[in-house]
């Protein structure tokens, strides 16, 4: 008897949160409702509030095992590249890096609905979270990487704890872009493809002892020649940039 009401109560969780899956991404955060999310699963509200809280701990029953398991491949990720020997760690970097990144991209289509349900339900707390923890892993491992192959940023001050901060939030940000833009996995792939390959030269200036600041701060004069190309992207676009 016991291990029918078991098998009974499990089923009823995995409805509701299916339903609550399907709610959230059709009405986001604040649209969605106990009692619709109850009637999708064949259920009730009182069913939802044994097991949760609030609206919030359903939602987050919802998204966190994905976002758990997108911080958990990363690590893990990072882990594997903290045992290549630290001799050919700066060779094979990025090699690295892009089968990882290829790896992400692949997680995050898997559990598209999710991460969709995350970046633009309008409950941005837990989306905002994942990103500091993205941000955390990234920075301890980065810090790692300078060490180990004895490059100075850090001496020198070109690496500071708040760009470092900076570049990282804005990278895993501009990741879930693939998911707030409804691109299909191949458009991802080239997109965070490029995304990388952009901020590869943003870390050239920083990872290089004898990059010139100077040259990037200086401002053109009023004979300067323009660069073409920039007014025809932003026409064929429609005049937004």
């Amino acid at each position: 008897m016991e291990r029918a009401m078991a098998r009974r109560e499990e089923g009823v969780t995995e409805r509701l949160v299916e339903s609550a899956r399907a709610e959230f991404l059709e009405k986001g955060y604040d649209g969605a409702s106990l009692r619709s999310i109850a009637n999708r699963a064949e259920s009730s509200k009182g069913a939802i509030y044994i097991r949760y809280a609030d609206k919030a701990e359903l939602y987050a029953a919802v998204v966190m095992p994905a976002a758990d398991g997108l911080v958990e491949r990363l690590a893990s990720a990072f882990g594997e590249f903290g045992q290549i020997p630290v001799e050919e760690q700066e060779s094979r970097m990025y090699s690295f890096a892009d089968a990882g990144l290829a790896g992400i991209v692949d997680y995050i289509y898997d559990h598209f609905e999710d991460f969709k349900i995350l970046a633009c339900s309008g409950e941005e707390s837990l989306c905002s979270t994942l990103i500091d923890r993205l941000v955390e892993l990234d920075t301890k491992t980065t810090y790692r990487y300078i060490e180990a192959v004895g490059n100075d940023a850090v001496e020198a001050g070109r690496l500071t704890p708040e760009i470092m901060h900076m570049i990282s939030t804005a990278y895993f940000t501009g990741i879930f872009e693939i998911v707030r833009h409804d691109m299909d996995r191949e458009a991802a792939k080239r997109y965070v493809g490029r995304l990388c390959r952009f901020y590869r030269a943003g870390w050239s200036t920083i990872f290089t002892p004898d990059f010139d600041e100077g040259a990037w701060s200086q401002t053109p004069g009023p004979d300067a020649p323009r660069r073409s190309g920039a007014k025809e992207l932003v026409e064929t676009r429609g005049g937004s940039p």
